[in-house]
C-alpha cells in the first residue's frame, strides 16, 4: 500500500552541522607572525603550541597570548567559546625579566 498523496514516509535525515575551520594569526613584539588552522571547537592551546613551534627563539611557556590587548587567554579555551572569527589575530607577549635600578 502506498503512502497518502503528499505524505512522505521517508526518514529525514538530520545531518550534523559542520565545525567551521578558522585561521588565526599570532603577532609578537618582534614582528613575527604565525598563522594557524583549527576547527572551532579545538583548544586554542594548538595555537599557543603552533606559535612556538614556529618561533623556535621563544622559550615554550615564556610569555603571555592576549586578545584585544586586554583578554589573557587560556589554553582550555575554544574559538567559539572566545567568539573568534577567520583571521582575527592573538597577540604574544614574551615575560619581561629585570627593570630594577642598581644598588646606586
Amino acid at each position: 500500500m502506498s503512502p497518502p498523496p503528499g505524505e512522505d514516509r521517508r526518514e529525514e535525515v538530520v545531518k550534523p552541522e559542520p565545525d567551521p575551520m578558522i585561521t588565526l594569526k599570532v603577532l609578537d613584539n618582534e614582528g613575527r607572525r604565525a598563522y594557524h588552522t583549527l576547527r572551532m571547537s579545538d583548544k586554542i592551546q594548538t595555537v599557543m603550541d603552533a606559535y612556538y613551534k614556529k618561533a623556535p627563539e621563544v622559550t615554550y611557556g615564556s610569555g603571555t597570548f592576549m586578545l584585544d590587548g586586554s583578554i589573557r587567554l587560556k589554553g582550555s579555551k575554544t574559538p567559539a567559546e572566545l567568539d573568534l572569527n577567520d583571521g582575527d589575530e592573538i597577540d604574544f607577549f614574551e615575560d619581561q625579566v629585570g627593570g630594577g635600578r642598581d644598588g646606586a
